[in-house]
């Protein structure tokens, strides 16, 4: 009867494990986009990163990095040409319009960037609005 409660705790305790380590791990892992990303770009302010996605299927996804906090908007986005506009705004972060416009860019170490407009349509001179830095995806080089 000992080994018994024995072999059953051993067993309820393994399992117990398993499904403990498959939440983390889908957790710490997040799952693909349902749709590809065609642009990604972010900018980083040392200790806190901003992280923007442009999906296929019209969706965005904005990700506000701060020192053990994480803060996502997601939404949806039009693009004619360069221009892209959002539908909403995080509350916090580096992203502070809804229209933004695509352009080489001689801020960023890849040459392209993300700029916010303002109220004038034009990229505001002097303004403390952010650039976000384009980065090539994966899948795009071959």
């Amino acid at each position: 009867m000992n080994k018994f409660f024995s072999v059953s705790a051993w067993l309820v305790g393994a399992a117990a494990l398993a499904w403990l380590g498959g939440a983390l791990f889908h957790y710490l892992v997040p799952a693909p986009p349902a749709s590809p990303v065609l642009l990604f770009a972010s900018y980083d302010s040392g200790v806190n990163g901003t992280l923007l996605q442009f999906q296929a299927d019209g969706t965005f996804r904005y990700e506000n990095l701060g020192f053990g906090s994480t803060d996502v908007v997601t939404g949806h986005y039009t693009r004619t040409d360069n221009l892209i506009r959002l539908d909403r705004l995080p509350k916090t972060g580096m992203l502070k319009r809804y229209t933004l416009l695509v352009r080489p860019s001689s801020f960023t170490e890849t040459g392209e960037g993300i700029w916010q407009v303002g109220p004038t349509g034009r990229v505001e001179a002097g303004s403390d609005l952010v650039v976000f830095t384009i980065y090539p995806l994966a899948s795009a080089k071959k």
